[in-house]
């Protein structure tokens, strides 16, 4: 893996090691909530029987929740599970295979089973959203999403969380895997953060190399036009200064209000004063139509050749509290701009494509209930970049002063 930070001149890396399997046919029991995205088509379908199935083969009591795209809201979905679990006795454990019908709602799933008091711990399944080993792939970053909102519910939620389970992303699981996953399940791993394969048992581990092993691959230098989204805010004046006082040539600086942010004027003097040209832009980065136009308007003498994605909506809270629109809000500049930039940009010979992270998408932090999924969004998106040959860096920060 690629997720690394740097502390006290240490390189920490964030890696898969294999793991023995500790019981060969594990066995579950009492009653599990399996909760199931509406018709998952093609090999998601047939994961998410095949999971199905075994569960039942290996002694669980299956209660399906099926959970249609209109109804997957919190009040829906407490509804639905009080339904689920009326009269029946307390289940052992649930199981959420919503990720791989491609729309996750990981974090309504996770308040109404609260208010459906629901105590049981929750897994969450997904198939290819990270890369265990040399032959992985990230097929869907969508699905890092239910990472990033994991790590901080395992925080918040310690009683009734359970874990994340990663599937193979390419074709349906084998038998082997799915009686690992049952493995997981039962306790056998004693983990919470667990990819599993074919070829065995892979669990998330920090490891530190010292920086002099790792000597940087090159240098980088800003030419022609480099973007910052956010480019006005705070965090975006300070890349903006950075680029300037390293030779960048044009700086096209994109915001909601653009040359009406505050302080837009000053910071554009301040920039020119170091040597490089300075465009200021109203853009909403998450609308792809005003995104694709600002991008068109690049002048052909200094061309796009650097992407650096700072910009962010910050509405914290916990779980528990957060509100579809303000999940929505966060969501969009982090997953809807990047996927906008991303295939906007593509076919250009940029040099790279930088995007803002943050430590709580590695580690979880209290609070970062909507921002941790969208950072570990673009973490997989980093990686997913890179598989084809593109230029990517997720830089994941600290708390800022």
């Amino acid at each position: 893996s690629r997720e690394q930070s740097t502390v006290d001149g240490w390189r920490y890396r964030v890696v898969w090691k294999p793991q023995a399997d500790a019981v060969t046919k594990p066995r579950l029991s009492g009653t599990w909530l399996a909760v199931v995205p509406e018709a998952p088509a093609g090999a998601a379908g047939d994961t998410v029987a095949a999971v199905l199935r075994t569960l039942a083969d290996r002694g669980a009591e299956v209660r399906t929740v099926t959970v249609a795209a209109d109804a997957a809201g919190r009040d829906a979905l407490t509804a639905t599970l009080k339904d689920a679990t009326a009269g029946a006795p307390a289940p052992a454990g649930v199981l959420s295979l919503l990720a791989l019908g491609g729309d996750a709602a990981a974090h309504a799933l996770s308040q109404a089973l609260g208010d459906a008091e629901v105590a049981a711990p929750l897994w969450c399944v997904t198939r290819g959203a990270v890369v265990a080993g040399r032959s992985d792939r990230i097929t869907d970053p969508g699905q890092a999403l239910v990472w990033g909102l994991g790590r901080v519910a395992s925080m918040e939620q310690g009683g009734r969380w359970g874990g994340l389970v990663d599937l193979p992303g390419t074709d349906a699981a084998d038998d082997r895997t799915l009686e690992r996953l049952v493995g997981v399940l039962a306790g056998d791993a004693a983990e919470d953060q667990v990819a599993v394969r074919s070829s065995g048992l892979f669990v998330r581990r920090l490891v530190r190399a010292r920086l002099a092993d790792s000597p940087a691959v090159r240098e980088w230098r800003p030419r022609g036009t480099t973007l910052v989204t956010g480019g006005t805010g705070v965090l975006g004046g300070q890349v903006a200064r950075w680029l300037a006082e390293n030779s960048a040539e044009h700086l096209l600086l994109a915001s909601r209000r653009g040359a009406e942010a505050p302080g837009a004027a000053e910071l554009r003097e301040e920039l020119t004063a170091l040597g490089a040209r300075v465009t200021l832009a109203a853009c909403d980065v998450s609308d792809r139509e005003a995104l694709a136009g600002l991008l068109a308007d690049v002048p052909a003498d200094q061309p796009l050749t650097a992407v650096i994605h700072a910009a962010a909506v910050v509405d914290d809270g916990v779980i528990e509290t957060l509100t579809a629109e303000q999940v929505a809000a966060v969501l969009r500049v982090k997953v809807d701009a990047t996927r906008h930039l991303h295939e906007l940009t593509r076919d250009l010979d940029l040099s790279a494509f930088v995007l803002f992270s943050s430590f709580a998408a590695t580690f979880g932090a209290p609070g970062q209930g909507n921002q941790a999924p969208g950072n570990a969004f673009l973490d997989a998106f980093a990686e997913y970049r890179r598989a084809d040959g593109l230029p990517a860096t997720s830089l994941a920060w600290g708390p800022w002063g």
